[in-house]
């Protein structure tokens, strides 16, 4: 029995991203029967949810040391405490050194675990090859010592039937950070739809000055919230899901809307040429022009879109969604042997 101890302090709140892989990961974890996985709570709130979500044990991390693990994952980008067990830390992405948060205190608090996992972690996990390096150019760290385990869509992510009909659009997922490259993505859709025959969806946050881009232009538009069964009839409604962004350490929204069906549009920059592996329209990230023409021919050309839909459909269906759990269940067994 490999018993393993994993940081579930941001597992609540975290249900995007991060939270995404821990929980595909945590799902095939909890079915094994050679496995006992403990989840470890900072805060004596969190105890109840945990049980509620997961069938599987809780523990404070106040008393990890406790529990003899022969092992401790720690999936959020980070080392935030150190019981006395081999440590296995899944590094996302470089952005807390590459993109630093403003002001001191908060680059503090974004980086100070991930630095200290790179003085005391045994292993390290990282979820594509463009990040493993990132990663290691902002540490020290050997390359090599980096096993990548990229995100998988859940099963969850197919094709369905949208409950409604809308103006066709094409769906953004947006974020809060310059990375997101949204300015750009709202210039050439503006120049590639003048007349507004095309709408642009917008799914989530943006920051202020993107916020003031797109209220300022002509595109056509609708923002939502979408919980995630409205997000995959979105993917599955749009005529392209674009993403632009600068940076992504992985791209897992890519691999989610293929899951779904959805052609994509994507910037041939940092993971996410891996993500798509080949299914999506690769852009330069800083091309407007580029953008706008790849826009304006995704909606005029409906065989582009039915072999970007196949190409999507084909992509999701070569991904081992066994893998993220396969290769950390090893890693931490070879924990477990003392092998480093």
């Amino acid at each position: 029995m490999l018993r393993i101890g994993v940081d579930a302090i941001n597992l609540i709140a975290d249900r995007r991203g991060m939270g995404r892989y821990a929980r595909a990961i945590l799902r095939d974890l909890a079915a094994r029967e050679d496995v006992e996985t403990t989840l470890l709570f900072r805060e004596r709130e969190q105890e109840q949810p945990l049980r509620d979500e997961f069938s599987l044990e809780t523990a404070s991390v106040r008393d990890a040391d406790s529990r003899r693990f022969d092992a401790i994952w720690y999936p959020w980008n980070g080392i935030r405490f150190e019981p006395a067990a081999p440590k296995l830390v899944t590094i996302h992405d470089a952005f807390a050194f590459t993109d630093p948060a403003p002001g001191f205190i908060a680059r503090f608090r974004e980086q100070a675990p991930i630095k200290r996992a790179f003085r005391v972690a045994d292993a390290f996990a990282s979820v594509s090859n463009w990040s493993a390096a990132q990663i290691a150019r902002a540490s020290g760290v050997d390359v090599a010592r980096f096993t990548i385990a990229s995100p998988v869509p859940d099963a969850f992510w197919q094709p369905v039937e949208p409950a409604l009909p809308r103006h066709p659009y094409v769906l953004f997922v947006a974020g809060p950070d310059e990375r997101k490259n949204a300015a750009l993505l709202f210039a050439a859709f503006e120049r590639a739809f003048p007349d507004g025959d095309l709408g642009l969806l917008v799914a989530g946050s943006l920051r202020a000055s993107d916020e003031a881009a797109l209220r300022d232009s002509n595109v056509v538009h609708e923002r939502v919230r979408p919980n995630d069964e409205a997000l995959r009839e979105f993917y599955c409604g749009a005529y392209a899901v674009a993403i632009p962004s600068l940076a992504e350490g992985y791209g897992l929204m890519a691999v989610e809307a293929m899951a779904c069906g959805a052609p994509v549009l994507a910037a041939d920059a940092a993971a996410l040429p891996e993500a798509c592996d080949g299914a999506a329209v690769l852009l330069p990230p800083n091309d407007r022009d580029a953008w706008s023409a790849a826009l304006r021919t995704i909606a005029e050309d409906d065989a582009l879109r039915r072999d970007l839909r196949a190409r999507s459909l084909a992509r999701a269906a070569r991904i081992d969604r066994a893998a993220p759990a396969s290769i950390t269940l090893e890693l931490l067994q070879r924990l477990r042997a003392g092998v480093r």
